[in-house]
């Protein structure tokens, strides 16, 4: 761990709002790194909010401690104003946004506030992790010990390396114990069909509402990929980039639209 410097600043954000049993787990595990850290999260919970912003209103910070923050806007708000107002554009040594409640795989990273706010720290140039955990859905048989054994370990790793521009990693957990964890996967992300069915209900006036809701049909699943790598009992990690240029094409898009 030579490349590590000592008592790095490291930031922490989330989507699900405080209190939650992820963010208690990454801030003790955080605490076992450095006591150089700042916590800047919503006030309430944000999962879906994407990459979103807030124009329409001002925002304001609420200080619950030295360095704990919460904000009444958007992950991508929190890591904002918490680089402008709190560090005063310092740049933290590692972006960290979990732990999730729910896995973020897929093309379902596109949605998520978890995932989002980590791109928001490497359009930045912040060395940025988004961290997420496979939940029950009646929210009762959850195992936590691959984390408590894992996550410090990674997040080392990642302190320790050289990240290429505009790189980021989605880490994913499955939902079980840490001797049944078979390994670590670096993965990429799979493609499944969007989120897009909805509950359709009327109010008392008999005006219709709706209500999205997150099934899907079971796909194929691709050796390799995050989602084959959750279900084969293995930690997913993906690298990711924020440039969404797209430039294995570029060339014969360029043959078609370029004038003179």
């Amino acid at each position: 761990m030579n490349n590590i410097k000592d008592n790095p600043l490291i930031f922490i954000t989330n989507d699900d709002g405080p209190n939650t049993i992820g963010l208690n787990k990454l801030i003790n595990i955080v605490k076992e790194i450095t006591n150089n850290y700042i916590v800047v999260i919503p006030e309430s919970n944000c999962s879906g909010f994407g990459h979103s912003i807030t124009l329409s209103r001002p925002l304001r910070l609420n200080k619950k401690s030295d360095n704990f923050y919460t904000c009444d806007g958007t992950p991508t708000d929190c890591v904002m104003l918490g680089l402008f107002d709190i560090l005063n554009n310092a740049v933290p040594d590692l972006l960290l946004s979990g732990i999730n409640m729910g896995e973020n795989l897929a093309d379902d990273t596109t949605y998520s506030g978890t995932l989002c706010a980590a791109l928001e720290g490497s359009l930045r140039n912040i060395k940025s992790v988004a961290l997420s955990k496979v939940i029950s859905k009646d929210n009762k048989e959850n195992n936590w010990s691959a984390i408590d054994k894992y996550l410090k370990n990674i997040i080392l790793d990642i302190l320790e390396i050289d990240l290429l521009n505009n790189n980021f990693f989605n880490v994913n957990f499955p939902n079980i114990c840490d001797d049944d964890v078979k390994g670590i996967k670096l993965t990429y992300l799979a493609r499944r069909r969007p989120i897009g069915n909805y509950i359709v209900r009327k109010d008392a006036k008999n005006i219709p509402y709706y209500w999205l809701t997150t099934d899907r049909s079971k796909e194929e699943e691709i050796k390799n990929s995050d989602i084959w790598a959750i279900n084969n009992k293995y930690i997913s990690i993906s690298p990711l980039n924020s440039d969404m240029t797209e430039k294995d094409n570029f060339n014969n898009y360029r043959e078609k639209f370029n004038r003179n």
